[in-house]
């Protein structure tokens, strides 16, 4: 199995559940503490009832559009360590009136007896639709997702080692 294939059936395995809008299905795809960063806002969950609800609501207000016929591409993926990694992906979603939606999303991940789960999910515009990152890009972008996901679990910072410059 290559380094990043686990990572890969994670995500086709998630998407699954997603465009299905199956709230119990995506939240046991999550843990906890969880975070979003949406439009510059970040939000921390470290009670499932809370994150539970709140996808309630996401989705719901997801099927008033409707949202439906979810596919995505992934644009980047990286494993930092053996139990940490990030995976960027663009969506495209049909409304009822047949229009696109188009979004995109970073993924912070972590390994947890033996299985992948979502530890924080980051919205941002894609600048370039067309192209996939160079490598090098994906990298920087992962590092600086690190961040974030570090905000939520401070105890992952002793894990993680930096070159000194």
């Amino acid at each position: 199995m290559d380094e990043t294939e686990d990572l890969e059936a994670f995500l086709e395995d998630f998407s699954k559940v997603y465009a299905r809008l199956d709230v119990d299905g995506v939240t046991e795809m999550f843990c906890l503490p969880f975070f979003s960063l949406i439009n510059g806002e970040k939000t921390d969950w470290p009670k499932l009832e809370e994150l539970y609800h709140t996808t309630c609501i996401l989705f719901d207000w997801y099927q008033q559009q409707g949202f439906h016929d979810a596919h995505y591409a992934i644009l980047s993926m990286l494993k930092i360590t053996p139990k940490l990694a990030t995976a960027r992906l663009r969506w495209r979603v049909l409304l009822t009136d047949g229009s696109p939606w188009e979004y995109c999303t970073s993924y912070q991940l972590k390994h947890i007896d033996g299985e992948w789960k979502i530890a924080g999910v980051i919205q941002f515009e894609d600048t370039s639709p067309n192209s996939l990152p160079h490598p090098f890009i994906a990298a920087e972008n992962a590092l600086h997702h690190l961040a974030e996901l570090a905000e939520a679990e401070p105890a992952l910072l002793k894990n993680i080692y930096f070159e000194a410059q």
